[in-house]
């Protein structure tokens, strides 16, 4: 998924968070997924931090790191 941010962003130029939202929270929002697709109080803090290339640095679900790609 993030391929297809970096790519709404680089190649159609779309802003960072309209091609952030197209891939999280407008799914989530279309099959009804209430606490998934955004930062808010009761959401399942499934994150992805990504540095200023959009490459993945680190992953969280439920709050917990998953994975880090950090240098």
């Amino acid at each position: 998924m993030v391929d297809l941010v970096r790519r709404m962003v680089s190649e159609v130029n779309v802003p960072l968070h309209e091609a952030v939202a197209m891939a999280t929270q407008n799914p989530a929002q279309a099959i009804d997924l209430q606490t998934k697709g955004r930062l808010r109080v009761g959401a399942d803090a499934d994150l992805v931090v990504l540095s200023p290339k959009l490459e993945i640095l680190r992953v969280f679900t439920g709050g917990d790191e998953l994975a880090s790609n950090r240098q």
